[in-house]
């Protein structure tokens, strides 16, 4: 399965090399939201393991283990280990599902804290030319238009600045990555099979066929991996089910329900509805369906 994802600013590095592209990419992932932001929230520390042994002692040492008893750690690690297809199923499965989880809850802070900021914007009655510009720019990076001081340009902005259920991206990036032993997680860092066009910027499928041009997306590192997934859910036509679901959810002050989430997912596999079945089912067989609620470490 895979995402066909293309922005605009992806054709101005067609023409440049890999490394200098990937770095551009960073720069820009990184970037994302801050002008709307406060710039206090606490960053992620680099991790980087040449193994699951290895890993394991870093999450043993900050005492992290699966599921978390307590506050997750801020720990962004850069690159799976190349060895985890080697262990066993479970101790595979914690291990994934532990690396991931601190990039899935920052990236979903970080959407919270522009939402916030979003809505404690539209509630005054003018704004300044700061907020103005501000306002605009978060319009074009979640692919919303039309006027600002329409109340249904901020639904639609509000719509799509919001979070995606942590169980929902574990169980997705678990299938999608082949719970991080496939060769475009171990190569390119991409947990979400993600198409790309650009040759600078993607390795070439093994089973490609003849004719076809598409190849699957490198990025940076994991957390940038993590920030596109959940921006393609946020801002592609496709997922608009999912968009309205949740929604719907917010109007109604409940939680979000990845279970019932998963319904707006049909589109990001050629399988549909036998894809949302396998998504619920993960998410119950592996109690994802139940860990929204836990915290960052401060």
């Amino acid at each position: 399965m895979s995402i066909p994802h293309a922005p605009r600013w992806r054709v101005a590095l067609e023409a440049l090399p890999l490394t200098l592209a990937l770095i551009l990419a960073l720069y820009w992932l990184l970037a994302v939201d801050r002008s709307a932001t406060d710039g206090k929230l606490a960053p992620l520390r680099p991790v980087t393991a040449a193994s699951a042994a290895e890993l394991e002692a870093v999450f043993a040492a900050a005492g992290y283990t699966w599921p978390p008893a307590g506050p997750v750690p801020r720990l962004a690690l850069q690159q799976l280990p190349p060895d985890l297809a080697e262990l066993p199923v479970e101790r595979r499965k914690a291990l994934f599902f532990s690396a991931l989880t601190p990039l899935v809850l920052a990236e979903n802070e970080r959407l919270r804290q522009t939402r916030t900021w979003l809505q404690d914007t539209l509630r005054r009655p003018s704004w300044s030319a700061e907020e103005e510009r501000q306002l605009a720019a978060l319009a074009e990076r979640f692919a919303v238009k039309g006027r600002l001081d329409d109340p249904a340009t901020q639904r639609r902005l509000l719509e799509r600045i919001d979070e995606i259920p942590l169980g929902l991206a574990l169980v997705q990036a678990a299938k999608e990555s082949g719970w991080g032993t496939s060769r475009f997680a171990q190569e390119a860092r991409n947990l979400f099979g993600v198409w790309t066009w650009d040759a600078n910027n993607g390795l070439i499928p093994a089973a490609r066929q003849p004719g076809q041009r598409h190849l699957v997306r490198v990025f940076p590192n994991l957390q940038a991996a993590v920030r596109n997934y959940l921006h393609t859910l946020n801002t592609g036509a496709v997922y608009a089910p999912l968009r309205q679901l949740r929604a719907q959810m917010r109007a109604a002050g409940e939680p979000l329900q990845p279970l019932l989430l998963a319904a707006g997912l049909e589109r990001y596999s050629e399988r549909r509805a036998a894809y949302v079945r396998e998504v619920r089912q993960m998410l119950v067989s592996n109690g994802l369906d139940r860990l929204d609620s836990l915290p960052l470490a401060p």
